[in-house]
């Protein structure tokens, strides 16, 4: 029965199965059944058309080929759609509802690798990688030429060869180095300062680099010694060790040493690593000394021997020396720690100063800072030379790998600590760049030490009285630190340039007298070996304070500096000035250049870090009379003065960041020179008051991704399969330019008291007495409008990292995609959060979406949101924006208004427990990484306003200059900062 009826309905559906017709499909074939008795009906819709009816004769569902996407290329209505005779699977279509899979009606093709590649080539990417164990911020342009990554760069490299020692990094040097190619190969420390140096200055005034800024939660100056860095079971060890040191040295392994041992061994090292810089070949410690003469030479002057090590090949051999030197090194509580900041700074000061007096009922110490400072670097010394033999020996050098097995070498490098690095890094300083003599084998010119070549000529100062001291630290080269402090000098603009240049090549030594009058910005110098050179390095440092005078010091004359930065932006230092002379003591011998902060820099004694900043303007200062006279003998190096009609601010203040922007005004090694000077202003240092902003750690990776990457990717990564042209928007400068409407008129330093000042969120000093807030007025022409800015909060601001335009970029394919860009008519430059949900609702031909065909009509038709860029035809000036990274841009003014509402969530002030302003949207809602974009390309004055407007609010700002940095790449580097504000110039 069901076989037949199965055939029955075979027969009757002439072969063809189907499922039974729906009541929609049932009607629908009943009104086309009754249209078809009306021929007159369908032949003047064909007179209408113009068309012959279609034919459907013979057609079959798989005759008909699929669609094409509808794209929309004029403004002309396209032609009514023929719905006369269908074939049944048309009928099918027709009725039903199309859904969004479909590709008739939503195939939009995405864009490919290639294609993006060529819209953002020439931009660049931020990032975040992980090597030697440590997070860095990487800039690259993965999709250019070698030359546009190498000129991308968004600082100024060192400006002379004296200051790069301010960092550890490697880099090109600003003006190629004349110098004799080195042949020596030394171990390269697997330690930087941080933040890098190298960032310390951006292209823009007053401004830092992306990497830089990424690394300042991570600085250096924020480990603020042994009691916060160590638990308490190692401050515990520390303070053991400390009484050891001076109690019975031997149980910790160090002998008891006589000076004179320490210096001739000191001697010894620099004239074997001299000879080591001038030898075309390779040569290490082992050419001068067999391995056995070191280890008798370590262990019978300096350390106690070993046990025996049955476990090595050779006991006594190089391997056994460096694990002991690393664990000697090692120990807590000993030695000064030069990874923290403060001791960076101070190591000059243990070096040159007298110790302090001892009482005669005071137990005398068994060793002084000092002795245990050069003991310190002579351990480091040894030990630097001894890696220094395996890194530099030639690698069939079968003796030298027999002492130390390539295998071992991370053994037991593995032993050496953060404060290891840093000695070794204080011993290639130390061998890199001074000399010691002994004072005792100095008593004239008969027995005057050897010459190295700057001059041989003495004059009148070959008979100089040298100073009798223990030993003398002298400079190898006096000539490039000196050219680069009368560069420093000239940068910022000193007042007494021509006088200090003048003193100091007196104090040091001048040629001729005759050629006094011959001014030069690198004066010839006397070697520094000579009688004259030693009476001006070798005379023993004496308090210039007088006796009455007490200082509310950082490093004062009466003890050590509190290892912390509590007040670090009160970092006041004792200066050393030079000194009347005595009758009873000759001229020659007062020629001094300062105190310690003056010779730290003439030696190139220079640690990595912001110390070399504070060297150059206390040189100037200690040896310019004037300056002391007016300024005084107390300098706080975070602060700032007025002096010669000039303002000058250390880097550190927020007030030499703002000034920076000044017109008139310089930067030169973290010091900026403003011509414009505070109201009511006296030739005085001043400390400023301000509030720290927290940090945000970006410097970290997560499952593989890091949140620079994340937030700053060309598209982020949930678009990636699926970007459209659609998806990206081209962000243009506002037109026309916004015109200067208020002038920068004055700004003023007010004294305020500091007991109301809140110690934990505050960057001046708990100890100054004499703190000042800054602020900047701003008024109309006619003086009708004035606005008040307060510089409350210290703030950074970065210079945008460059980027190449399509201009210079392959040219593109030609099936390349069209970037919309609202048209100038529109509101393009007022894009938020809110414009850009719209976007998804637009089609792929750039017009707004309509529910059905455009209209017959020529005056309703669709309006265009967005103008067309054709890259094909020309290349594009900016780059590209994906749609979802809000952004607002407004002329800077704008801020000013008590009305105005930022697009994004701003902080808690904890001194004031006070809401800042929130977002247009919910606060629930707000999108925390919108950018705000202040237009101050109107004047140098509307840049100072927009400075001080982000002080006022505490919001790091990115410097983006036109012409350097398109908006869009602009944004993406402040989203990828965690920045929220980009300030057009």
């Amino acid at each position: 029965m069901l076989r037949r009826l199965h055939n029955d309905m075979a027969d009757e559906n002439a072969g063809k199965l189907q499922r039974r017709s729906s009541k929609r499909q049932r009607i629908m074939k009943f009104f086309r059944s009754w249209k078809q008795k009306q021929p007159q009906g369908h032949e003047a819709r064909d007179e209408v058309t113009g068309q012959p009816p279609p034919r459907h004769d013979n057609m079959t569902p798989q005759a008909i080929s699929p669609p094409a996407p509808v794209v929309v290329t004029h403004e002309q209505p396209s032609d009514p759609i023929d719905h006369g005779s269908m074939s049944p699977v048309e009928e099918v279509d027709q009725g039903r509802v199309p859904t969004p899979q479909e590709p008739q009606e939503e195939r939009v093709e995405t864009l490919s690798e290639e294609q993006l590649r060529t819209l953002f080539a020439g931009a660049p990417q931020f990032s975040i990688t992980k090597a030697d164990g440590r997070y860095t911020p990487v800039v690259s342009y993965p999709w250019d030429g070698e030359t546009v990554a190498k000129d991308g760069t968004d600082t100024v490299p060192p400006a002379e060869p004296a200051f790069s020692a301010a960092t550890l990094h490697k880099f090109v040097p600003k003006t190629p180095q004349t110098s004799e190619t080195q042949h020596y190969k030394g171990y390269e420390v697997d330690i930087v300062e941080v933040p890098g140096m190298l960032g310390a200055q951006g292209i823009e005034p007053g401004t830092i680099g992306f990497s830089h800024f990424l690394e300042l939660p991570k600085s250096d100056s924020l480990v603020t010694g042994l009691d916060q860095s160590q638990s308490s079971k190692d401050s515990l060890e520390s303070s053991k060790n400390e009484d050891l040191m001076q109690a019975n040295p031997e149980r910790l392994g160090i002998r008891p040493v006589e000076l004179h041992l320490i210096y001739d061994r000191l001697i010894e090292l620099q004239d074997m690593y001299e000879a080591f810089q001038d030898t075309p070949e390779p040569m290490t410690i082992l050419n001068n000394q067999s391995s056995g003469d070191l280890y008798a030479n370590l262990f019978t002057k300096f350390l106690t021997p070993p046990g025996y090590d049955d476990s090595t090949d050779d006991p006594t051999g190089l391997q056994t020396q460096i694990v002991a030197l690393l664990k000697i090194l090692g120990l807590k509580g000993v030695w000064y720690d030069f990874g923290l900041v403060e001791w960076r700074i101070r190591l000059g000061q243990i070096l040159w100063s007298e110790p302090d007096s001892v009482l005669e009922h005071e137990p005398r110490s068994l060793w002084t800072e000092r002795e245990i400072l050069l003991l310190q670097i002579t351990l480091a010394c040894e030990l630097l030379l001894r890696l220094d033999a395996f890194t530099n020996a030639d690698p069939v050098d079968a003796e030298v790998r027999l002492q130390i097995d390539s295998k071992d070498v991370g053994g037991f490098l593995k032993m050496k600590t953060r404060k290891v690095d840093w000695d070794l890094v204080l011993a290639r300083r130390f061998l890199d760049n001074t000399e010691i003599i002994r004072g005792s084998d100095v008593h004239g010119p008969s027995s005057r030490p050897k010459s190295r070549g700057l001059l041989s000529l003495l004059g009148a100062a070959a008979q100089a009285e040298v100073p009798q001291t223990d030993v003398i630290i002298l400079p190898q080269h006096q000539g490039r630190q000196l050219a680069g402090l009368l560069h420093f000098a000239q940068t910022i603009q000193w007042p007494n340039i021509d006088a200090v240049s003048e003193d100091l090549a007196r104090k040091l030594g001048l040629q001729d007298k005759t050629e006094e009058a011959t001014k030069s910005s690198s004066p010839r110098v006397l070697d520094a070996t000579t009688p004259s050179g030693i009476s001006v390095y070798g005379t023993p440092l004496q308090t210039p304070l007088p006796t009455n005078s007490q200082l509310d010091s950082y490093f004062g004359h009466l003890g050590k500096p509190v290892l912390n930065r509590n007040n670090s932006r009160a970092l006041r230092m004792p200066l050393s000035p030079t000194l009347s002379v005595p009758e009873t003591h000759s001229e020659t011998v007062m020629n001094n250049v300062g105190g310690w902060l003056s010779r730290s820099y003439l030696t190139g004694l220079v640690l990595p870090g912001e110390a070399m900043s504070h060297f150059l303007i206390s040189t100037l200062l200690e040896n310019d009379s004037s300056a002391i006279a007016n300024l005084g003998e107390s300098a706080n190096l975070y602060g700032g003065f007025t002096f010669g009609g000039r303002s000058f601010w250390s880097k550190t203040s927020i007030v030499g960041r703002i000034l920076a922007s000044v017109k008139g005004s310089t930067e030169c090694m973290g010091w900026i020179s403003c011509p414009k000077l505070p109201e009511s202003g006296t030739e005085r240092w001043y400390s400023i008051y301000s509030e720290l902003v927290p940090y945000e750690n970006r410097l970290r990776i997560r499952d593989g991704s890091d949140p620079v990457t994340q937030d700053s990717d060309i598209v982020p990564g949930e678009y990636v399969a699926s970007v459209r042209s659609e998806d990206l928007v081209l962000p243009t400068d506002l037109q026309p330019c916004p015109t200067s409407t208020l002038i920068f008129s004055q700004w003023e330093l007010t004294p305020i008291n500091p007991d109301l000042i809140d110690g934990d969120s505050s960057s001046g000093p708990s100890t100054e007495s004499d703190i000042h807030s800054p602020a900047i007025t701003f008024t109309s022409p006619d003086l009708s409008i004035s606005h008040t800015l307060t510089l409350t909060y210290d703030i950074h601001y970065i210079t945008s990292q460059p980027c190449t335009t399509a201009a210079s970029a392959p040219a593109p394919t030609p099936q390349f995609p069209k970037i919309l860009r609202r048209s100038l008519t529109g509101t393009l430059s007022r894009s938020s959060s809110k414009q850009s949900e719209t976007l998804t609702r637009r089609n792929s031909h750039g017009f707004e979406p309509l529910l059905s065909h455009p209209p017959d009509a020529a005056d309703i038709a669709p309006k265009r949101m967005y103008d067309d860029v054709e890259t094909s035809s020309k290349p594009m000036n900016a780059h590209p924006l994906h749609k979802s990274y809000s952004h607002k841009i407004v002329p800077v003014t704008d801020v000013l208004d008590p009305d105005f509402l930022l697009p994004f969530a701003l902080h808690t002030s904890k001194s004031s427990e006070r809401l800042l302003a929130l977002s247009e949207s919910e606060a629930s809602t707000v999108d925390k990484k919108s950018v705000l974009v202040l237009d101050a390309r109107a004047s140098d004055e509307m840049e100072v306003l927009a400075r001080a407007w982000c002080a006022e609010k505490g919001l790091d700002a990115i410097i983006s200059r036109v012409g350097r940095t398109c908006l869009a790449c602009s944004i993406r580097e402040a989203r990828g900062l965690g920045v929220n504000i980009v300030v057009r110039v």
